[in-house]
């Protein structure tokens, strides 16, 4: 019973660490965008200082390969491998893989075959995954990305929870804290001030 639990508590940080990462903003004067589109893109300083805080002995192994379409080289494609452990948290033997892929194209001199500059393609191609995976994997960035996990943070969920403690109706305050303890989507991000002024709601009323 004792190693179950510590594997649900185990489970559990792991999960708010995760939470914990997503939820940081990023600064904007680490913002970068693209001026032909106007997407917006973390520079990698600040990706690699939040990797470095929170997952120091994570590692990226990289394959590369160029792409030809008609015998002409139009890209350069990265497949990358990020490992990761949870020793921030205490937990160095729990150890994670994930894989990423990405092509850059490669840019050529207006109207001949030379290219511009194929180590920059490159590096850009690698940075492009790392990046990626970083984010993907790891939850670094999330806001840029556009993936914000919608899950509450802890706090939140503690908030819930002590409203629900003056709820007359038991029943109905035990399943809401029962939906919090099994990290249900039920309650999350995107409905849970609609689900405090209900609580709220039901406080006055009752």
């Amino acid at each position: 019973m004792e190693k179950q639990q510590a594997a649900v508590n185990c489970i559990k940080e792991i999960r708010q660490l995760h939470i914990e990462i997503s939820n940081i903003e990023t600064p904007r004067e680490y913002v970068g965008k693209i001026e032909q589109t106007g997407v917006e893109y973390p520079e990698s300083e600040y990706m690699r200082a939040l990797k470095n805080k929170y997952f120091p002995t994570a590692s990226w192994n990289i394959e590369e390969k160029p792409l030809f379409n008609s015998n002409k080289l139009v890209a350069w494609v990265v497949s990358g491998t990020l490992t990761w452990d949870y020793s921030y948290l205490g937990y160095p033997n729990i150890r994670c893989q994930g894989g990423m892929a990405a092509a850059h194209a490669v840019n050529y001199k207006k109207g001949t075959e030379t290219l511009v500059d194929l180590g920059n393609d490159v590096k850009a191609a690698n940075t492009d995954t790392w990046k990626k995976a970083l984010n993907l994997y790891l939850n670094i960035c999330d806001d840029i990305y556009r993936w914000e996990t919608p899950e509450l943070s802890e706090e939140q969920k503690n908030k819930m929870r002590k409203l629900t403690e003056g709820l007359k109706d038991r029943g109905r305050a035990e399943n809401i804290v029962k939906t919090l303890d099994l990290d249900s989507f039920t309650l999350n991000k995107e409905n849970y001030s609609k689900w405090l002024s209900k609580i709220n709601y039901e406080l006055e009323t009752q």
